[in-house]
């Protein structure tokens, strides 16, 4: 399988990649900010790479965007990246009427893999607590 180009931001927690979607403006890049304060690494910004490496999906940034994320009201600010790492939980950004109280176990497919999704209202102050609720449900241990 070819490697696809996605719009999403894409953070390591513990050798654990944690790819984030909505659309533009719903907090994307601030989700990662508040997970790299908690000690994730920053993969990629805006766009990830993903291709598929032993059955699992693996992600990166685009050469030209490795270590750069725009921080909104500061510009483009460099960060220590991880180069690659496999994915193993997607955030879907969204608006709170398309949120359930108690979800289900839901999936994102990327590359022919599903991956566990958590859907999140977007820009949500305890949005980085989450995904790291999430991750440890998963059985993923955390920061």
């Amino acid at each position: 399988m070819k490697e696809a180009l996605i719009h999403g931001t894409c953070v390591d927690i513990n050798q654990k990649a944690v790819l984030i979607c909505g659309s533009p403006g719903f907090g994307k890049s601030s989700l990662a900010l508040q997970l790299i304060d908690r000690g994730a690494t920053l993969v990629s910004d805006d766009q990830t790479i993903l291709t598929l490496e032993e059955r699992r999906v693996v992600v990166s940034a685009p050469l030209a965007f490795k270590g750069l994320m725009e921080v909104r009201g500061v510009g483009i600010c460099s960060f220590p990246c991880q180069g690659k790492a496999f994915l193993e939980l997607c955030v879907d950004l969204c608006e709170e009427d398309q949120l359930e109280r108690l979800p289900k176990l839901a999936f994102a497919k990327h590359q022919g893999i599903k991956v566990p999704l958590l859907k999140l209202k977007r820009r949500d102050p305890l949005g980085a607590i989450k995904v790291e609720l999430k991750l440890c449900s998963l059985g993923l241990k955390t920061l």
